[in-house]
Formats: structure tokens, sequence, C-alpha cells
């Protein structure tokens, strides 16, 4: 029998063995569907990510910088106009950002009894109801938002703030304080929405928002922009710059009907009483 170089012989079975080009075609087809499995596989995940990406740049918070002295932005908060404190003003005054002419009555909360002048009139120690509006630790900043001018009038005076922070003292008096300058907010990135910056007195009925405070009678005061910001992703919030917020001052609520009432009747029934 010739000897068999290629072919094995078994149980009188001939196996023909591969050759080598069969073995290195068959090693390549292998290896390409390999890789057209490893690509199909990354073109699916490439399409998650993509998917995914896309769904969290949808659904991501926007933030907001609201701290006071930005670019373009600087306001001050002001104690009650002596002639009128139920009577709240607002706009800038040439010491603002933009500069305006707006002139206070009142002066900077945490200032002195010297106006500064620039509009800005003296800061009481002793003013409306007795209030120290030299002690800027005696007042507190609150921020509010909403996508609306309405909802957020409504917001201010009917709920707490989203976030606070403090009025400062002596060379920056009259100015805000963030506890966080950078508020991340529940609205999504690209969402326009109003602000608002409230001010009220801590101190004499331990308020803790506009409308504790004129619930208890208390100084309070807001500011609201006429314009909506688009409210930026991580990183690169928006500011607070040209939306139409300015300069306020702070108001003293008037007593309601019915408080005006309760008091006519005690003096009514005092001047009976002393006739009788």
């Amino acid at each position: 029998m010739l000897p068999v170089s290629v072919n094995s012989v078994k149980f009188g079975i001939v196996i023909q063995k591969p050759s080598l080009k069969q073995n290195q075609a068959f090693g390549e087809g292998a290896q390409n569907a390999a890789l057209f499995g490893q690509e199909n596989g990354m073109k699916k995940v490439i399409a998650a990510m993509v998917i995914f990406s896309g769904a969290v740049e949808a659904y991501a918070q926007g933030q907001l910088y609201w701290g006071d002295g930005q670019r373009n932005y600087l306001i001050a908060i002001l104690s009650p106009n002596p002639a009128d404190p139920a009577l709240e003003q607002t706009g800038n005054t040439s010491m603002d950002t933009p500069a305006g002419s707006t002139t206070y009555g009142g002066g900077w909360i945490g200032g002195t009894a010297t106006p500064p002048g620039g509009g800005v009139g003296p800061t009481p120690s002793s003013g409306v109801l007795g209030l120290n509006f030299q002690q800027n630790a005696n007042f507190e900043v609150g921020l509010y938002l909403a996508t609306s001018q309405a909802a957020l009038t409504t917001d201010i005076l009917t709920e707490a703030p989203l976030t606070t922070g403090t009025i400062l003292g002596n060379a920056n008096a009259g100015l805000y304080a963030p506890a966080s300058s950078t508020y991340t907010t529940a609205f999504a990135v690209g969402t326009p929405v109003y602000v608002g910056i409230a001010a009220w007195d801590t101190i004499n009925g331990a308020a803790s928002s506009p409308y504790t405070a004129n619930g208890d009678k208390d100084p309070y005061g807001y500011i609201e922009s006429s314009s909506p910001v688009t409210l930026g992703p991580g990183g690169s919030p928006a500011g607070l710059a040209n939306i139409g917020l300015t300069s306020f001052s702070l108001e003293v609520p008037e007593p309601s009907t019915l408080a005006l009432g309760v008091v006519g009747a005690s003096i009514f029934l005092m001047r009976l009483r002393r006739t009788g």
C-alpha cells in the first residue's frame, strides 16, 4: 500500500483531512464572523449610549447662579422709606449695576446713619417699628423661581423660598450673599424661568419668608424679573443679568381691616368706661 500523506484510513473509511488553505480559509471566516458580531455589538452599544445621553440631557436639572455682584448685575436691599413705610420702592441707583436714577428714602440694610449718596438715604438704627436696620444679621434673603410671572408672585406671597442667604454689612452693606450661589433647580436644562429675590426681617416675628413676615406685620420686600432666564447645565449655570431685577426697599405691611376694627372697638370701649 502506498503511504498516505494527506488522508487517513481507519476501519476501512477514508477520512479527508483539511488542507492548510482550507484551515486558513476557515480561520479567516470565523474571525470575520467574530469581527462582524463585535462590530454589530459595538454599534448597538453606541446607539444605546446616544439615546441614554440624550435622555440624560433632556432631564438634567437646570442651574442658576443667583449671587449678587455678578457680571452686569449688582443690586442692593434697602430699609423702608420713612416718609411712607408701607410703600415699597424699586429701581437701581447710580451705585448699582446697571446704574439707574432711583432715589430711596431709606438706606442700605447693614449701612450707617450717614447716607452714602448716589440715591441712597441713611440707614436708621431705630426705624419703623423700632427696628435696627443697621444690623444686617436681622434680615434674610430668599430665591423664588416659576415658569410664569403670575405663578412667581403667588409663590412669593404664599410659599417658603427655594433657598436663602444673608444680607451683608459694612463695606458691602445692602448686598446679599446666598448660602450657595449656584442653585440646582427642579426644572430641566433649557427651561425659561422667572426669578424673584425677596428679603424680610427675621427678628421681630422670626419670619422665614415674605408670607410669614406679612402675617407678622414685619418689614419685607421683593423684586421680580420682567423677563425669563434660560436655565443652564451643570458647570454653566444661567445668570441674573439683563432680566429686569433691580434694587428694592422693604415695606411695612399695613394693618388688616380686621385688625383696625379690633383697635377701633377697643378705643371705643375704653371711652365708654371713662364716661361711664
